[in-house]
């Protein structure tokens, strides 16, 4: 983490970029997470703290990032020498790291997780049903079970959520295997579906396929990649 803040009179002065954020073009408000002591010796993580940011304040700047499409959903926010007050420091100084990989949970264990390719699922199994498509319908089948098995993960992390707790590995795990399952849709799809993927195709099927395609580099990234998140998981079970 390289976006700093420094203390200035009862606030803050926060400098630094952050990068892929969603929406924040129609946001009004932006948690940064910045340094504010030097990290320590034995924890390289520590010093690091979350701050509200209005985005209309001096010194901020929104740069589209567009997908391959000309799409706009991820910005680059430069901060440069923005004010922040104290009261808009989030949770507490020096617990930054550990406040952010609790928020990770939800964001890792959500539907989003796995239900990116959901329109496309549902077109390829309408095809295949229309076509009387046995082999397809039968690995349209697998996929739902397995759909059906992510949601059932996904239900019990937001319980434990609720009760108080931070079942961080069973987290990472969901956005692993949603990110494998996802993929695996499009795999599936390109094999059953018996069309070319277009974006300006009339045919919903051949519409959403290409629209998979296209945004499907981009699943492993958010929320952590495979990687990371088997890491997590590692460490979680005292593998690593």
């Amino acid at each position: 983490v390289r976006a700093s803040a420094v203390r200035d009179g009862d606030g803050w002065r926060l400098t630094g970029t952050k990068i892929w954020t969603s929406h924040a073009h129609r946001a009004h408000y932006l948690v940064a997470l910045c340094r504010t002591s030097p990290a320590s010796e034995e924890d390289r993580r520590s010093g690091l703290s979350q701050f509200i940011v209005d985005l209309r304040a001096p010194g901020v700047t929104v740069n589209p990032v567009r997908l391959l499409d000309g799409e706009h959903h991820f910005n680059e926010v430069v901060l440069d020498d923005v004010a922040v007050p104290a009261s808009m420091v989030l949770g507490r100084i020096g617990a930054g790291w550990e406040q952010v990989t609790a928020e990770l949970v939800y964001e890792r264990s959500g539907p989003e997780r796995f239900l990116s390719v959901f329109p496309l699922l549902r077109e390829l199994v309408r095809s295949a049903q229309d076509n009387h498509d046995v082999r397809a319908l039968s690995a349209l089948g697998r996929l739902t079970a397995e759909l059906i098995t992510l949601r059932q993960l996904s239900v019990r992390i937001a319980a434990a959520l609720d009760r108080g707790e931070s079942p961080a590995v069973a987290a990472a795990l969901v956005k692993d295997l949603g990110t494998r399952f996802e993929n695996e849709v499009i795999d599936v799809g390109r094999v059953v579906a018996g069309v070319e993927p277009s974006l300006g195709s009339a045919d919903p099927l051949a519409r959403t396929l290409a629209e998979a395609v296209l945004h499907s580099p981009g699943f492993t990234l958010r929320g952590g990649t495979n990687e990371i998140l088997r890491g997590i998981a590692a460490r979680g079970l005292g593998l690593r």
